[in-house]
């Protein structure tokens, strides 16, 4: 019997047979599809040639590249992230795992336990006395949203004595099941290390499971998360504050439902699938409260033009405090394009001036061309269904189309498995929506093989015989042919919210799965605009608003250009038309509950010609 990792294994339906029970699995990765696809990877520069790093030293992983700073390190083997940390403190993790730099198990991985990835320090100059106090400070996590280390894995530290010419180990930390990031205090004060030449290198050890048992399923495991790792002089025990306030969690879509979605449909639907908002989540890392102004900033790729910029508002942050703010947006995408658009979303945060500034800016592209995702992009974990009795069993994701169109493929993230063993046929599958669940079959196309892709992240594209039509919601997703894990990419970034089912012997029934399975519908455009006035873009410095937010009374002031006469549909965040107003410069819209409105302003005729956000407060 394999032993289960820290991954859950999802027991869905035990059925009446000695045999292992029809089951999701989640499981590691076997490849790391981000590191697979990068461009040429940082060049490794030969200690002889850089002189000693000086004090202080320190790295808190938040540039943009995958791989760990080669100003700093001499090895570009762990993978730099911002998405496989639970509560990351800063934008930005070091993850130790499986795989190697070009995303692949290592040659050596095995059931036992063996040294995988490390990150090795440049040679520092640390010619001090034991008087001036040096500590060695960094963060760490164990698992994250990923693989838990066991009892029998670790995390270790060593110290390089330069006289010697020999590593030391000083510090080490088994697998448990605590969460969260929890600090390191090393002091480094034996003479044999305080010389110049001196370096620090971290090691994860690691084991695989069912590399011989269940190969479809064996990937990625033991995973351990670095961060903000500091060498300095002046320091004791008591040194454990970071002064510091950071974004942390990617900036996620400015769509409700989508990360993305194709034009035709957005253009249908902006009224109901803009988000009122952007997320942005920060942390204060002091023990004081710190002012921090946020700002957004939008940018159409495409013409250059900065469309969107405002300031989000100023607050006092409490010590050590997460903080989850939705700035209200006051903006929908508008591109003259009639196929596909893209835009640059950034947030950046102002801050003290002795503050670090490299963690306080993220960014995000939204991307509208020919298909829908609900997920990030990027896989953490493998998803399948596998077991006795899961022949033909079936796997379905949710989405909706805003206008009558067809469905030319499916995009799936299928993850490497060790040996190939998941490289099978299964077809693909589009339902109609049934009240909620999948319901009658649409279409369906056989003869695919379970095969990682070359498109961005190791997407996919398995074509239908013939497209399938689609109106409002349907489901997308697959029919295996066997019993055998089929692996594809799970977004843990993701929650499903009730948009993932399966079926196993005819019966659907909601997943259990912490994520999102990484397929993707891509739409013909069929029921897309053209260019006729009526579905021109929207020309949103028309009108402008004052007070906002605002308690009811509202002033709508008309530029030139405006139309004479023109009509004011008042529309909730769901999309909801409630109240519509014939032209006057001051709507009312007292009476309406507080929360987040538009303002869609058409001609008499009907066109759009303007919409504006507003916020109601009681």
């Amino acid at each position: 019997m394999m032993r289960r990792r820290g991954f859950i294994v999802l027991l869905s339906a035990m059925l009446a047979s000695v045999h292992a029970p029809a089951q999701e699995i989640i499981t590691g990765l076997s490849h790391n599809m981000q590191l697979a696809h990068t461009g040429a990877r940082p060049l490794l520069k030969g200690a002889a040639a850089e002189e000693p790093l000086l004090l202080p030293f320190s790295d808190d992983f938040s540039s943009d590249s995958l791989y760990p700073s080669t100003a700093r390190w001499t090895d570009i083997l762990v993978f730099v992230n911002n998405t496989f940390s639970v509560r990351q403190p800063s934008q930005g993790v070091a993850t130790f795992d499986c795989l190697d730099e070009r995303g692949n198990l290592y040659a050596t991985a095995n059931q036992s336990v063996f040294a995988a990835d490390r990150l090795t320090s440049r040679e520092i100059d640390l010619e001090y006395l034991p008087a001036d106090s040096i500590w060695l400070s960094f963060l760490y996590e164990a698992g994250g949203i990923a693989d838990r280390p066991e009892s029998s894995d670790s995390l270790t530290l060593s110290f390089w004595a330069p006289g010697e010419q020999r590593w030391y180990s000083v510090w080490r930390v088994e697998g448990d099941t605590t969460t969260g990031f929890r600090r390191a205090m090393i002091p480094v004060k034996e003479s044999r290390y305080l010389m110049n030449g001196f370096r620090f290198m971290f090691t994860g050890y690691a084991s695989l499971a069912g590399v011989l048992t269940e190969p479809s399923q064996a990937g990625n495991a033991d995973q351990w998360n670095i961060d903000h790792v500091l060498l300095d002089k002046g320091h004791s025990r008591n040194d454990t504050v970071i002064h510091d306030v950071a974004l942390t969690l990617p900036q996620r879509s400015l769509l409700k439902d989508y990360e993305a979605m194709p034009w035709p449909h957005f253009r249908q639907a902006f009224l109901s699938a803009m988000s009122p908002a952007a997320t942005i989540n920060y942390r204060n890392n002091d023990t004081i409260a710190r002012n921090v102004t946020r700002h957004v900033s939008i940018k159409n790729l495409v013409t250059g033009e900065v469309v969107r910029d405002f300031d989000a508002g100023a607050t006092n942050v409490s010590p050590l405090t997460d903080v989850k703010y939705d700035a209200p947006l006051l903006y929908t995408y508008n591109s003259s394009a009639s196929d596909s658009a893209l835009f640059g979303v950034s947030v950046w945060l102002i801050t003290d001036n002795f503050d670090p500034k490299k963690n306080d800016t993220i960014r995000f592209t939204q991307r509208f061309t020919d298909y829908f995702a609900i997920d990030d992009g990027t896989a953490e974990a493998g998803y399948g269904i596998n077991g006795q009795g899961t022949r033909n069993a079936m796997a379905a994701l949710r989405y909706r189309s805003f206008i009558p169109d067809s469905i030319t493929g499916i995009r799936i993230c299928f993850n490497d498995a060790f040996e190939n063993a998941n490289r099978l046929g299964f077809e693909i599958m589009v339902w109609a929506d049934d009240n909620g669940t999948p319901g009658a079959l649409l279409g369906s196309s056989d003869g695919a093989l379970a095969d990682p892709g070359k498109e961005l992240n190791g997407f996919n594209t398995f074509l239908f015989d013939k497209p399938v039509r689609v109106t409002d919601y349907f489901w997308i997703g697959w029919r295996q042919n066997g019993e055998v894990f089929l692996n594809a990419g799970l977004d843990l970034n993701t929650i499903p919210a009730g948009r993932q089912y399966f079926n196993l012997s005819g019966n659907w029934q909601p997943s259990l799965a912490p994520g999102t399975v990484m397929m993707r519908p891509v739409m013909r455009g069929t029921g897309s605009a053209t260019s006729s006035e009526d579905d021109a873009p929207l020309i949103n410095d028309l009108f402008s608003l004052y007070p906002n937010p605002s308690r009811g009374e509202v002033t709508l002031v008309a530029s030139g250009d405006a139309p004479d006469d023109f009509i004011i549909d008042v529309i909730s965040s769901s999309g909801a038309l409630v109240r519509s107003l014939h032209r006057t410069d001051r709507p009312d819209l007292s009476g309406l509950p507080a929360g987040n409105y538009m303002l869609l302003i058409r001609s008499i005729e009907g066109r759009p010609v303007s919409l504006l956000r507003i916020i109601l407060v009681r």
